[in-house]
């Protein structure tokens, strides 16, 4: 298997071309053709939960799969909408549900949001980014984070930011060798120690967020060596790596030493 760095770089040095490949599977072409043509003919909540179809496709475009069984809990989130701040969607901590809620907002759109962007275009571009992200993980969870990471990055302008998202928080302790048990102390702590080690600002500069990815898939490869690289120049010469720890691992540890963090 190759390292997660390497394999993060051939997704998304040519993103166009990755996700083409993953529209033109057979499944995903007939559930994006089903959803393209059903979703506009939704005019109600009731009408929307109901498709299971075109639900758990939107469920799943905006991050949320593996809570399509709690129908009642986002027809409730649907009906009261983000408009208000009392709506329970703005005491949830997890900002996806919010962001669904606002894609496909009938409370403040009625009859007129499934035709909206968030839920038509965008929903189909998240559920093929969502689609690629699942497939690399299957392989390499690591990718999976990298991806991640790299999608949501701008979107986290404050530190609480990052441990109301799982995933980013995983990014972040596996980046900078924190412990998973850390995530047990106070809050207050964690606020603290986090802002020791980073600086949020440095998620909206791509510079330093593809710097982070880099220093991520070493870290994550370094932790997770069975899954490392075997550097095909080894390969092609029959030569064994140390510990599973491939030579383009190696050098990218070299180079985040060189960089700096």
């Amino acid at each position: 298997m190759i390292s997660t760095s390497t394999r993060y770089q051939i997704i998304t040095t040519n993103m166009t071309r990755t996700k083409a490949l993953i529209e033109n599977d057979a499944a995903v072409k007939r559930e994006i053709e089903y959803y393209n043509k059903t979703i506009k003919t939704i005019k109600t909540i009731d009408e929307f939960i109901k498709n299971d179809r075109v639900f758990k496709f939107a469920m799943k475009a905006y991050g949320l799969e593996d809570m399509a069984y709690g129908k009642a809990l986002f027809r409730k989130l649907l009906q009261e909408g983000v408009a208000s701040p009392t709506s329970m969607v703005n005491k949830m901590s997890n900002p996806l549900y919010k962001e669904f809620a606002k894609a496909f907002d009938f409370q403040g759109k009625g009859a007129e949001a499934t035709s909206a962007a968030s839920a038509t275009t965008e929903a189909v571009e998240k559920y093929v980014q969502q689609t690629l992200e699942q497939r690399e993980g299957n392989d390499n969870q690591g990718v999976r984070l990298a991806l991640y990471f790299k999608r949501k990055a701008s979107s986290i302008t404050t530190t609480m930011g990052i441990l109301a998202d799982k995933a980013i928080m995983e990014f972040v302790q596996t980046t900078f060798n924190i412990p998973k048990a850390a995530a047990k102390a106070d809050i207050d702590i964690q606020v603290r120690h986090l802002e020791k080690i980073l600086d949020v600002k440095d998620f909206q500069d791509p510079k330093k967020v593809d710097m982070l990815i880099q220093r991520f898939s070493a870290m994550w490869d370094m932790n997770n060596a069975s899954v490392a690289a075997t550097s095909p120049v080894l390969t092609l010469f029959n030569q064994s790596t140390d510990q599973g720890i491939g030579l383009d691992l190696m050098m990218s540890i070299a180079k985040l030493r060189r960089g700096g963090w």
